[in-house]
């Protein structure tokens, strides 16, 4: 049933790809450097300490001049443990995790400003995104580790977009990841026997978060007017 569930949203995936692929006035490409974090059973709320290195890198496509999707491939590691525990069960459990983590989404973005307009005297604008990934961990301790480590996530966050020239673009942003799994830090419900106190609340789920600065290549497709026909005038 799982693996039906990942294929149905890479499948997805591709068909937003191509599909706006035919739709798109220009394209771009770029990456960039961040940070991430964590919220779970170790860490309840964000915090400023704990985020850990991570990148990214895009293809995107703009439907329009406010409208764009775009592919994303973002990793980095995240780490969390008990040092400031909420209650006594974390100060007994005395946990932590340190993992990898490779991240596939599609998402859309919408800009409130139309920056990209020929005759506009704006050449920058906050942005929403929002969309559907898969997320692959790394680092576990195999013999815990007895949950599937691929999972579905929904990205959603907030940016602003510069223009520098006609071919460049510099950005930033704050994205939320919203996951359906709770072992992300490795705590959950179970034998506690087997999990050195790991006590957790399973129907609180996980979550992540990267907070990045991006660079931006802007490449142009100029449409031509008129089809070309080969050998279509004869010259005497």
């Amino acid at each position: 049933m799982k693996n039906r569930v990942y294929i149905s949203l890479i499948t997805s995936l591709l068909v937003i790809f191509f599909s706006s692929r035919a739709l798109a006035q220009y394209t771009e490409f770029g990456g960039g450097l961040g940070m991430l974090s964590y919220t779970g059973d170790l860490n309840p709320k964000l915090r400023l300490r704990g985020w850990t290195p991570g990148l990214n890198a895009f293809y995107r496509m703009n439907v329009n001049n406010v409208v764009s999707v775009r592919l994303g491939l973002t990793a980095g590691k995240i780490k969390g443990d008990d040092q400031r525990a909420v209650d006594i069960l974390g100060s007994n459990r005395d946990y932590s995790f340190d993992i990898t983590l490779i991240e596939g989404s599609s998402v859309f973005e919408y800009y409130f400003l139309d920056y990209k307009h020929p005759h506009t005297n704006v050449y920058f604008s906050p942005y929403f995104f929002a969309g559907f990934g898969i997320f692959r961990t790394f680092g576990y301790d195999e013999a815990k580790a007895d949950f599937s480590k691929l999972q579905p996530v929904i990205p959603f966050g907030v940016g602003i977009k510069q223009l520098v020239g006609k071919r460049y673009a510099v950005g930033l942003e704050f994205g939320l990841r919203k996951t359906f799994f709770d072992y992300l830090d490795s705590v959950s419900d179970g034998d506690i026997t087997l999990k050195n106190y790991q006590y957790g609340n399973p129907e609180s789920k996980d979550w992540y978060y990267f907070a990045g600065f991006s660079i931006t290549y802007i490449l142009y497709e100029i449409p031509c007017p008129f089809r070309y026909v080969p050998n279509r005038y004869e010259y005497n």
